[in-house]
Formats: structure tokens, sequence, C-alpha cells
């Protein structure tokens, strides 16, 4: 925690806060957190008494957020100091863009690189159609990048399997997605699931609580395409867009699926 936090404040943007949001830990993350809290005076920290489940811990520090772009940040990640503001300077560029995101990699619990590879996409100068499907087959990194505050705190937060998936589908309907190549994030890799039924598994744990009732748990997957064509259905863009756009995605979904778990093969 304590690396993360001092990665988060080494950034050269100056014009900065940062919201932690506790999900009742039970090691010494508060007292690290009041800490920080107590030397910066743009790190807000609150905490949870009770385990809310990891949606509703995304969700609450979008709702703290006061800034014009946003940035979710995970507890054992790194960036490298320039990640935030050189992303500022691609979405200010770029006014069709909704997120910038860096170069991504993987570090073990001693900070030592993995022989693990993360491509990104960058959707400018696609047509809709192209950057929405560009942004389904690929990695769910963005997610963590730099997104445009206004348009993310529409977005309805959902505890589902695949959320991050159907928010990036969502901001892939309105924008353009932009590679930081001079900027890069450290995504620390502490889970090592040999299975896709094991990576499923993790999101019935008391960590996440994604699936709480007995439908989710039997059938996780189950209400992610309901919601991937809701988000869809409930765009800006053109009907004609919107019809070709689900079409395509009906009988996409089950590649895409087995498509993931063919990587623990």
């Amino acid at each position: 925690m304590k690396r993360t936090l001092d990665s988060l404040v080494a950034q050269d943007y100056q014009n900065i806060e940062i919201v932690i949001s506790d999900n009742a830990s039970t090691d010494d993350t508060q007292l690290i957190c009041e800490e920080y809290q107590a030397r910066f005076h743009y790190i807000r920290y609150q905490r949870f008494n009770e385990n809310m489940g990891s949606g509703e811990n995304f969700a609450r520090v979008l709702r703290e957020s006061n800034g014009i772009y946003f940035m979710w940040g995970c507890g054992h990640d790194l960036w490298s100091s320039n990640y935030v503001s050189e992303c500022v300077i691609l979405l200010q560029e770029h006014a069709k863009s909704v997120v910038a995101f860096g170069s991504s990699s993987w570090i073990d619990q001693n900070d030592i690189f993995l022989k693990k590879e993360s491509g990104y996409t960058d959707t400018r100068g696609m047509e809709i159609i192209a950057r929405y499907f560009s942004v389904f087959w690929g990695n769910v990194h963005p997610i963590l990048g730099l997104i445009r505050t206004d348009l993310i705190k529409q977005y309805p937060i959902r505890s589902i399997v695949g959320e991050d998936m159907v928010a990036l589908s969502y901001l892939a309907l309105h924008g353009d997605f932009i590679h930081a190549p001079k900027a890069s994030w450290s995504r620390r890799e502490f889970r090592f699931e040999s299975s896709y039924k094991e990576r499923l598994n993790r999101y019935h744990g008391n960590e996440q609580q994604v699936t709480r009732n007995w439908l989710d748990r039997t059938l996780p997957l189950a209400r992610l395409p309901l919601a991937l064509v809701s988000t869809v259905l409930k765009s800006d863009v053109p009907f004609t867009v919107k019809l070709s756009i689900i079409l395509l995605l009906i009988p996409t979904l089950p590649v895409r699926h087995f498509s993931g778990k063919r990587q623990y093969k």
C-alpha cells in the first residue's frame, strides 16, 4: 500500500486529489492511509465498516471525486511520475477522446517484471462500430486510465461479473481511447489462477462479493450480455448503429467467452 501511495503522490501533475476508499480492510491499511492523509492535504481517506463489495467501493470514490478527469487506482499498482500529466495532455488535445492510458506491464510482489504482456487499443480514426469492437476484443486495462469525469459519472456501476467490460463498451460508444506511450503503469499480479473456473470463483469470495445471490453464483455471466445490450440501446448513437452493434454482438459474445477460456489451457 505504501508503494502505491508513494507512486501517486509522486505524480508531476500538480492539481490532483486522491480519494481512498477502504473496504473494511483487516490489515494495516487504515494506519497507512491515515498517515498519508495527515501528510498530504489533497488525500481524503474514507472507510467502510463492513465489506460492501468491489462494485460499491469503486462507485464510492467516483461519487466523491471533484476533478475534470478521473482515474481508478488499485491498491497494489505503480505508475510512472508522468502518468497523469501525459494523459491530461492527450485528453486536452483530442476533444473526441474519452479515455487516455499508458503502457502497461505486470510485476510480482517484489516489483519484478513478469513475462506477461498486455497490448493497447488506440481508436483514433476509427468509425464507431469498429471502435466499439476494438475495445470489446481488447483487454480491460483502459478502465484504469484517465477518464472524463462528467461522462463516467453518468454510467450506472453494477455489481456483475464483467462490469469493467460493460463500462468500457459504454465509453467506446462516446469517444476515442488514446494510448499514452510516454506513460507507464505496472499492474501487480498476486493472483495465479490456473483455470477459468478459478477466475470466476474470485467473484464469489469475500473480497469482491460480486455474485451474492444463487443465480449469479450458478450462472455468473448471465447478466453480462443483458448489460452490454442495454448499454447500447440507451446510448445516443444513431439507431442503425445500435442495431448493427447488437446484431454483431450477439453471435460474438460466445466467441469472446470461449476465447477467454483458452488462455488457461
